[in-house]
């Protein structure tokens, strides 16, 4: 019994692409994150709690994994907080900063 042939360079021009589709998600989630920091913080300061950003509407609604963008936008230098992994409840209170603008 033959398996079926199996097209490599389709199969990884689609993974290529689906790759590519998710980045520029996530380029646009931090991007977001960013205007949802001004918008939820107070005004003229860059910066919010975790629980006010985790509990916003908005930001419920948009985000397929706020953590996981939160994570990526602080690897990429555009925010600064304390710790590596933020939880609801536990870190309510911690403070989400945009870097450059504190």
């Amino acid at each position: 019994a033959s398996s079926p042939k199996v097209d490599i360079k389709n199969e990884i021009i689609s993974s290529g692409s689906i790759i590519s589709e998710q980045n520029t998600r996530l380029d646009e989630e931090v991007d977001q994150l960013l205007i949802d920091i001004r918008r939820i913080g107070t005004a003229g300061k860059p910066h919010v709690l975790f629980g006010e950003l985790f509990d916003d509407d908005e930001v419920q609604n948009y985000y397929e994994a706020l953590v996981g963008t939160l994570k990526s936008a602080k690897k990429r230098g555009l925010i600064a907080f304390k710790g590596q992994m933020l939880l609801k409840g536990p870190s309510d209170k911690v403070e989400i900063t945009i870097v450059g603008e504190e």
